[in-house]
């Protein structure tokens, strides 16, 4: 998800901006640092995650004019390094795009907000609650988690997008909404798929990297 640069007024941009540096400033003050700097296996997952974001950012499809939509991939990724580590890697990518001239600075909060903070959130979000049910199954964490995770992020982002282009009062025509919402819909299965056979690749084949799959709760193990 990428705004175009001049769409939203100067107080929204402070605030979307205020939004993400207080969001970043958590993640790094909060972070486990010891479980990354003793670990070099650790270290060189956070910065491909980083690559990876930045590889699908740039594989964008634009819509209704003013933004672009673009794989989050921040599920798996969340999933893999948590949840602090996902917003730094969200952080360090979004620099990356706008050094390469990619992204505009004045957008870099709103942009940051809605492709790392929301989705980094509501896929832990969903993992907490995966962890709150009765059902403890391998396939609760590969679909409930990283599938539906990455769908219902993915609608997250698209409902805060388009409350932050109402309010900042970009009028949306009825007739284009109606044209890109198939476009919007068809946007969320891939999300999920895409993110889903990541992290059940990374969990079937290298558990050790996936720092949220907890063996002994999906798996019964002891």
């Amino acid at each position: 998800m990428i705004f175009s640069p001049d769409i939203f007024p100067l107080w929204l941009l402070v605030l979307t901006s205020v939004s993400a540096v207080l969001g970043l400033i958590i993640a790094i003050i909060k972070a486990p640092w010891k479980l990354v700097l003793n670990n070099n296996e650790r270290q060189h997952l956070v910065f491909g995650a980083s690559i990876l974001l930045g590889i699908f950012a740039i594989m964008r499809v634009d819509t209704l004019e003013v933004i672009t939509f673009h794989p989050l991939v921040m599920t798996a990724v969340t999933l893999m390094i948590g949840w602090h580590f996902s917003i730094i890697a969200g952080a360090i990518t979004q620099l990356v795009l706008f050094t390469a001239g990619f992204d505009d600075w004045s957008m870099l909060g709103a942009n940051f907000l809605v492709t790392a903070i929301i989705p980094a959130t509501v896929s832990y979000g969903m993992l907490k609650a995966s962890q709150r049910i009765t059902l403890r199954n391998l396939f609760v964490f590969l679909l409930g988690v990283g599938f539906l995770g990455a769908a219902f992020s993915s609608i997250a982002v698209v409902t805060i997008t388009l409350i932050l282009l109402f309010i900042a009062g970009y009028d949306l025509p009825i007739s284009q909404i109606a044209n890109d919402a198939p476009l919007l819909l068809l946007l969320i299965f891939p999300e999920g798929f895409l993110n889903g056979t990541i992290v059940t690749a990374v969990t079937v084949f290298k558990p050790h990297l996936m720092m949220t799959f907890n063996e002994e709760f999906y798996l019964g193990k002891k």
